[in-house]
């Protein structure tokens, strides 16, 4: 919380908070919109070979999510299926 502010209640603190991280994430996605045009318009390489690099890149970044994330679903499955089993257990012995 911040200390050098006096607020009668906390939901008017909650709210300054609140107003001031939409603000902070406003400025970055403008800085970061900026950043990218800047980087486009002085980029040594040309538009179509720069528009097919950025996506690979992404294409790339995508199937790395895809495979170390289905590990995670595969576990998150098995999971849910001990879970259903366990509740219909109990249920039939309730």
């Amino acid at each position: 919380m911040n200390s050098d502010r006096i607020y009668y209640s906390h939901d008017a603190e909650m709210h300054a908070m609140r107003n001031r991280a939409v603000l902070t994430l406003a400025f970055v996605t403008f800085g970061l919109g900026i950043g990218a045009v800047l980087a486009v318009l002085f980029s040594p390489i040309s538009g179509k070979k720069a528009r097919h690099e950025f996506a690979e890149s992404v294409g790339d970044g995508l199937n790395t999510g895809r495979e170390s994330i289905e590990p995670l679903i595969k576990r998150l499955e098995e999971q849910f299926n001990d879970l259903r089993k366990s509740v219909d257990d109990r249920m039939k012995h309730a």
